[in-house]
């Protein structure tokens, strides 16, 4: 398998601590995800004590279809600057997501690094998948962090 990764960057005007708060907590991201259906907490691991983790029921459009898949994740603080998010699903698909918070004179710039590690006949797949969906879930954070004060 060879790794595939993006970048994405966005400019929030709400404050670093509020934006690592939301980014920590993946059922916050339902409403804004386009492929989240649902998401169940789940008990921390002793090989991630301080990460949440979750269970996750995705609907993937393929064609004229949706297709419902289940996965495991987890959202884990390293610093009040940065917060490490990881995702597990079968056949063998790894999602590695960095996000870095820095302060600026309009609120918070949030970069997010991902790296993916799929089967060569899905990266392609999921490469773009994961990409249009990260971007669309930022953009819609964003909007939802701005217009609440």
């Amino acid at each position: 398998m060879v790794p595939a990764d993006f970048v994405h960057e966005i400019a929030i005007h709400s404050n670093r601590a509020r934006v690592h708060a939301f980014l920590c907590d993946l059922r916050n991201y339902v409403p804004l995800h386009p492929l989240i259906e649902s998401i169940e907490e789940l008990s921390p691991t002793d090989e991630m004590p301080s990460a949440r983790r979750y269970r996750v029921v995705d609907r993937i459009p393929l064609g004229p279809l949706r297709l419902r898949t289940t996965y495991t994740a987890a959202l884990e603080p390293i610093s009040e600057h940065e917060v490490h998010g990881y995702a597990w699903q079968s056949p063998g698909i790894r999602l590695h997501t960095v996000y870095a918070l820095e302060d600026v004179a309009s609120g918070t710039r949030l970069i997010e690094r991902v790296s993916i590690d799929a089967p060569r006949i899905l990266r392609r797949f999921v490469v773009s998948q994961a990409r249009r969906s990260h971007e669309e879930t930022l953009q819609k954070m964003k909007a939802f962090l701005e217009g609440c004060g």
